[in-house]
């Protein structure tokens, strides 16, 4: 199959594309299911003349989606083996109009939800990522959350490096330099993207996630981007979540978060102490990050307005190995701050539904620390039925 294929949105969509928004393949008695899913992306990054993507700036935004299967099977644990069946390349007229009907064919959430109505998750990764490792890792996240909701991601022109986290003393500096000032570049192409999805979502029917080094496209964008501002205040955004975000800690609490109050119903930070990629950008920058608990805090920032989350002790998707050696930095693995994302944050229940279903506890600095304990059934946040409370 070739890397691209084209493909008129509304003939062909009918069909294929429907069958990524219902999330799973006719069942049959002989066969067991397997399920195919879509995921969606607006891309800054250029293409060469063979139609490969680069790490370059591109002139025009790119919109599409990938229709992938995957291996049914626990999707919390170990690794998801996906297979690419099609890539759909879009007008940003069609992207808008596709998002629309996705939007009007989604579940609506759980009974007794604060907010019941259907919502999407704008996803924008982190340091050293390609276009295929952009949607592979959005496609991940989602599975892993048990989402039904459509995911986009913004794939803003980062090295791709092919690994999480590159090792080698100056080569991780001079890589990581080159993909901060690519995020830093890609807020006004992050700003264009947004807006087709809120053409095609509306926004409060959007929850934004950004990641890692793509907290600077995204919440530099959403800061500082007057047009955007200005309609966001208008009409927020459901929430905006910084999972894991290179950014210097005082600049995040002191600048960002008052910049984005009333842009956004809901507005969190999830940040870990065990995260190892994040321990490198400390040095690096030498200066805290607002993704790391330093050891010598107790929970994470703290912000009127801001909720915080202590992800390290939640549940994951590694194994022993990983957790002892690898970077805690992917979301895609981290299962309960996803859980979280998706099931707590997304239909509007209050914060303190966290202590009801037990997957998190309250601290004394107002944070909230995610335990270790299985994840309930989604069904299970029924039970959470109070309507947000304001923070601060």
């Amino acid at each position: 199959m070739s890397e691209l294929l084209v493909i008129p949105l509304l003939g062909a969509l009918g069909a294929l594309g429907a069958l990524g928004a219902c999330g799973g393949a006719p069942r049959s008695a002989e066969i067991a299911p397997i399920p195919v899913d879509t995921t969606w992306y607006v891309s800054a990054r250029a293409r060469d003349a063979n139609g490969r993507d680069t790490p370059r700036q591109a002139d025009s935004l790119e919109f599409g989606a990938v229709i992938t299967k995957r291996r049914a099977g626990d999707p919390l644990e170990g690794r998801i083996p996906f297979r690419r069946v099609a890539t759909l390349r879009y007008t940003r007229a069609e992207f808008v109009e596709a998002l629309r009907a996705r939007m009007a064919s989604a579940t609506v959430a759980a009974e007794g939800a604060p907010d019941p109505s259907p919502f999407a998750v704008f996803y924008t990764h982190g340091y050293g990522t390609s276009l295929r490792e952009a949607w592979q890792h959005t496609s991940s996240s989602r599975t892993r959350a048990r989402s039904a909701e459509p995911w986009i991601v913004f794939a803003w022109p980062s090295i791709g490096s092919g690994v999480a986290w590159p090792r080698g003393g100056d080569m991780i500096a001079t890589a990581y330099a080159r993909d901060s000032l690519s995020a830093v570049a890609s807020q006004g192409a992050y700003a264009r993207a947004l807006e087709a999805v809120l053409e095609g979502t509306g926004s409060g029917g959007l929850v934004v996630v950004a990641h890692s080094l793509g907290a600077h496209a995204a919440g530099g964008a959403l800061a500082s981007d007057p047009a955007m501002h200005q309609a966001l205040r208008a009409d927020p955004l459901r929430a905006v979540a910084f999972v894991s975000p290179d950014l210097d800690a005082e600049y995040f609490a002191d600048s960002l978060v008052p910049a984005l109050q009333g842009t956004t119903r809901r507005l969190l930070l999830y940040a870990a102490a065990d995260d190892r990629a994040l321990a490198v950008s400390v040095r690096i920058n030498e200066a805290p990050r607002a993704g790391r608990i330093e050891e010598s805090a107790e929970s994470p920032l703290v912000r009127s307005g801001l909720e915080s989350i202590d992800m390290t002790a939640g549940a994951d998707s590694d194994g022993r190995l990983r957790r002892t050696f690898g970077t805690r930095h992917a979301l895609r693995r981290r299962i309960a701050a996803l859980f979280d994302l998706v099931h707590v944050v997304g239909p509007g229940f209050n914060a303190s539904c966290r202590e009801t279903l037990g997957t998190a506890q309250r601290l004394a600095s107002g944070a909230w620390k995610l335990t270790p304990l299985a994840l309930p059934p989604i069904a299970a946040v029924t039970r959470c039925n109070a309507p947000v409370r304001p923070l601060g």
